[in-house]
């Protein structure tokens, strides 16, 4: 009678090995310069770029800081565009998702303003969710950059 496969003593996995040796120490560098310190070229042969060579950044204008870029939308707006107008879908609208801002208008006027607890429920909900939630689908536009305060 043969055995089992399974029942056959194995081999362990893995060996034990030797420590590695240490690496050696890296010589020190000497500091790089970044590419704000450089001066740019300027035309000629001897400079690197033609005379009318135009410099494509601008290294001594500071970055704005992230919550006053332009072209972002404000999460704010859109929780109270959310709450208060929610019943038209001017939150949605405004954010960019322009069907579903129909589909809250439409709601509100193919009932005639009867149903119009239907889309002010669910544009005040999502208003606050813009107001709350900092990550995901409520943080962000319909181009996907993020909302902000």
């Amino acid at each position: 009678m043969t055995e089992h496969p399974s029942e056959k003593p194995t081999e362990p996995i893995y060996q034990e090995t030797k420590p590695l040796p240490p690496r050696p120490p890296k010589p020190p560098q000497p500091p790089r310069e970044t590419r704000a310190l450089q001066t740019p070229k300027t035309g000629g042969p001897a400079g690197g770029g033609p005379a009318n060579y135009q410099q494509q950044y601008d290294y001594d204008r500071p970055t704005p800081p992230p919550e006053h870029v332009p072209g972002r939308k404000s999460r704010v707006t859109a929780g109270l565009l959310g709450i208060l107008l929610g019943v038209v879908g001017a939150h949605r609208f405004y954010l960019g998702y322009k069907g579903l801002g129909w589909i809250m208008l439409l709601i509100t006027a193919v009932s005639l303003g009867n149903a119009w607890f239907v889309p002010a429920i669910w544009g005040g909900i999502e208003g606050i969710l813009y107001l709350v939630m900092r990550k995901g689908y409520w943080s962000v536009d319909a181009k996907h950059k993020p909302l902000q305060w």
